[in-house]
C-alpha cells in the first residue's frame, strides 16, 4: 500500500517515496511531514526503501545502524536479508517477511521481493501498488521524485508528501 521509486544516474542515486500509512484496507492514515522519513532513510551508508508491514520497516531500521552488506553485490545483499530475517524472528517470533525493500548502496541499486530474491538494478526500479505507474513514469524519462507524485495521483493506495534522498556519487575525471 505505499510506493517507493529509485533511480541510478551516473553522478548520482535518487530514491524517492510516499507516505501513507494504512491500518489494513481502510483508509485511515497519516501522513508523514516534516523531517520524519518513513518509508525511506538513509543509514549505515546505505539508503533503504520498503513497502509493506511498518513491523517489518521498524525493525530494518533498528538492525540497519549496526549492520550492512560486506560489498555492494547480489551475494552479499542476500547474505544482510538472511541475516535481517534471522535476528528479526529472534526477537519476534511472531515475525514475517512481507516487505519488499530498494536498497542503495555505493553506486549500487538493489531490489530485493519476494523474502530472497536479489536483484541489482542497472537503470531504475520501484516497489508497491503504485510500482506500475512509478516504472512508467521513470521509463518516460521522469524522475523518482516525478514517478512517485504520478503514482500518488493514480493509486488510492499511494499518497504524498513525497520524501526524496538523494546520494551523489564521487565521480573522477580523469
Amino acid at each position: 500500500m505505499s510506493v517507493v521509486a529509485a533511480k541510478k544516474y551516473p553522478d548520482k542515486l535518487e530514491f524517492a517515496a510516499d507516505s501513507i500509512r494504512v491500518n489494513g484496507y481502510l483508509t485511515e492514515n497519516s501522513r508523514v511531514t516534516g523531517d520524519e522519513q518513513g518509508k525511506l532513510f538513509e543509514v549505515n551508508d546505505m539508503i533503504i526503501g520498503s513497502v509493506g508491514h511498518v513491523m517489518e520497516l521498524s525493525f530494518m531500521q533498528i538492525f540497519a545502524r549496526n549492520h550492512k552488506p560486506s560489498a555492494a553485490t547480489i551475494e552479499s545483499v542476500l547474505d544482510f536479508i538472511v541475516e535481517f530475517y534471522a535476528w528479526a524472528k529472534k526477537k519476534d517470533d511472531t515475525f514475517g517477511r512481507k516487505n519488499s525493500y530498494l536498497i542503495g548502496m555505493g553506486s549500487e541499486i538493489f531490489r530485493v521481493s519476494n523474502s530472497y530474491l536479489v536483484e541489482k538494478i542497472n537503470e531504475f526500479s520501484a516497489i508497491g501498488a503504485g510500482q506500475h505507474f512509478a516504472l512508467t513514469a521513470m521509463y518516460l524519462d521522469k524522475s523518482p521524485q516525478a514517478a512517485v507524485e504520478i503514482a500518488n495521483e493514480l493509486c488510492i493506495y499511494c499518497s504524498g508528501p513525497v520524501n526524496v534522498i538523494t546520494k551523489n556519487l564521487n565521480t573522477v575525471h580523469i
